[in-house]
C-alpha cells in the first residue's frame, strides 16, 4: 500500500513539474511548445515514478544494496551472533577453543567458564581465530585474524577476523556481527544510477520534445536533485 501511495504521489508531482517546466523552458528556448504537453508530462511522470517506486521496493527488501551514488554501501550485515569460540595460539600451537557469550546488550563477551572478558591477547596467548556456529550450518565457520606479515595484530580499529577469503568478516570492535562484502556492488550501483539519468534524458528528449543537448543538460540537473534530495527521503520512508 505504501509503495502504491508513493507511486501515485510521484506521478502527480512529476506530471506537474514536467508540464510547468516544459511550458516555461520551451517558451524561452523555442518558438513553439511541443504538442499535447499535458499528456506527454503524464506519460513521462508515470515512467519515472514507476522506476523510482520499483527502486524503493528493491531498497526496502535489501537496504543499501542499490542506493544513490553518494550513499551506497559495499558491505551488508550477514548475521548477529551472541556467542563464539575463541582459538588462542601459544607459540606455534593452537589451544582448544574457549566459549564466550555476549554480556547483556553490550559488545563485550565473557568466558562461560571463568567469566573473564574476551581479549585478543594476554598471558595465555593471542587469539588467531574465532569459530561461529552459523544458522543452517552443521560445522562452525572459522574466522581468522588478519594479522600483519610479521605475525602481529593490526591496530584495534583495523583488526578483523575473516572467512571465505575476506569476503565475510567481523571487526574486533563489533564482535558477533558478521558482514559480507557485496559482489559487483560498484557495477550494480553505477548501472542503476546512470539508468536513472538516462531515463530522465529520454523522457525530456523523446517525451517532452526538448532538443537532445537541452535534454541532457536539464536531465543532469533534475537527476542530481532527485539523487541528493528526493531518493534519500523516499528510502527513509520505506524503511521506517
Amino acid at each position: 500500500m505504501l509503495l502504491l501511495i508513493i507511486f501515485a504521489a510521484m506521478v502527480a508531482v512529476l506530471t506537474a513539474v514536467l508540464w510547468i517546466a516544459s511550458v516555461i523552458l520551451q517558451g524561452y528556448l523555442y518558438n513553439d511548445l511541443a504538442p499535447k504537453l499535458p499528456l506527454r508530462a503524464l506519460a513521462g511522470g508515470a515512467v519515472i515514478a514507476l522506476f523510482l517506486t520499483a527502486w524503493c521496493a528493491v531498497y526496502r527488501a535489501d537496504p543499501g544494496r542499490f542506493d544513490t551514488l553518494t550513499n551506497f554501501k559495499t558491505e551488508a550485515l550477514d548475521g548477529v551472533y551472541d556467542e563464539f569460540q575463541s582459538v588462542r595460539k601459544v607459540g606455534t600451537e593452537e589451544r582448544p577453543p574457549v566459549r564466550f557469550v555476549r554480556r547483556g546488550d553490550s559488545n563485550d563477551f565473557e568466558s562461560v567458564e571463568t567469566r573473564k572478558l574476551w581479549s585478543r591477547s594476554d598471558a595465555d596467548g593471542m587469539v588467531v581465530a574465532l569459530l561461529i556456529k552459523e544458522r543452517g550450518k552443521e560445522q562452525p565457520t572459522r574466522f581468522d585474524a588478519n594479522l600483519q606479515p610479521d605475525g602481529r595484530f593490526r591496530p584495534r580499529d583495523q583488526n578483523r577476523y575473516e572467512a571465505d577469503g575476506g569476503r565475510r568478516y567481523m571487526d574486533e570492535v563489533a564482535l558477533g556481527k558478521v558482514y559480507r562484502v557485496r559482489s559487483w556492488v560498484y557495477a550494480g550501483n553505477f548501472f542503476a544510477n546512470f539508468l536513472h539519468l538516462a531515463l530522465w534524458v529520454v523522457v525530456l528528449w523523446f517525451g517532452m520534445r526538448f532538443a537532445l543537448g537541452h535534454a541532457v543538460g536539464i536531465g543532469l540537473a533534475v537527476w542530481a536533485l532527485t539523487m541528493l534530495a528526493v531518493q534519500p527521503a523516499l528510502f527513509g520512508l520505506v524503511t521506517k
